[in-house]
């Protein structure tokens, strides 16, 4: 299932269109301005940026004498390879390890167009696919390829935050630019109100613009 289709040639063009202003808005720290544009991924500047490796596992308590408490266990669920486990069914195991699976894989490249009332994002371009959003903080159901899901976007000053509920997945993304607008921050976090530990450390990708 494709995420909903944006149309690579007007969104594109909309943003080079926008480039210019960008740039300006960047310096006046405008913030639907100064995330509009293409971005590149920069993982050597980024932490984690597709989610951080496996929790390691509990280690037995070792028989015979020895002092310290052993025994102790250690929630080992989640993270960004380990699949959720445990709790819940196999289906919804399934259906949340896809949804985290497509939360915690960072875009290589990411075209946005955003105004103070929508926020346009486009994450593949062979595809075409990507998400159309009302920056209204009002929850509207929006197909992705982890299936349907529950979206709310809003602005926080100049950050924007875009909120996602699968089932009892809860993932908040949050966009900041740069002071010089050269950047972009995203951050990811996630939670579950069944399983335990599915974010065992911190998701932050950044971003470089890329010229028009």
């Amino acid at each position: 299932m494709k995420a909903t289709a944006l149309g690579i040639i007007a969104i594109m063009t909309a943003v080079a269109s926008a480039a210019p202003m960008a740039r300006a808005g960047a310096a006046a720290q405008d913030g639907p301005a100064a995330i509009s544009g293409v971005w590149k991924l920069n993982a050597a500047a980024s932490v984690n940026p597709n989610g951080p490796p496996p929790a390691k596992p509990a280690q037995p308590p070792r028989s015979g004498g020895g002092g310290g408490g052993g025994g102790s266990s250690v929630d080992v669920t989640g993270g960004a390879t380990q699949p959720i486990q445990g709790g819940i069914g196999k289906e919804e195991e399934a259906r949340l390890n896809a949804a985290k699976g497509f939360f915690f894989k960072a875009p290589e490249m990411m075209a946005i167009q955003a105004t103070k009332e929508e926020f346009k994002l486009l994450l593949d371009p062979a595809t075409k696919s990507g998400f159309a959003h009302k920056t209204d903080n009002k929850k509207a159901k929006v197909p992705t390829p982890a299936g349907p899901m529950d979206f709310k976007v809003k602005w926080d000053g100049q950050k924007l935050a875009r909120e996602a509920e699968f089932e009892s997945l809860k993932v908040i993304e949050t966009y900041t630019v740069s002071p010089d607008g050269k950047q972009l921050i995203v951050t990811v976090k996630a939670d579950s109100s069944m399983v335990r530990n599915v974010q065992n450390g911190e998701i932050k990708r950044v971003y470089d613009k890329q010229q028009q």
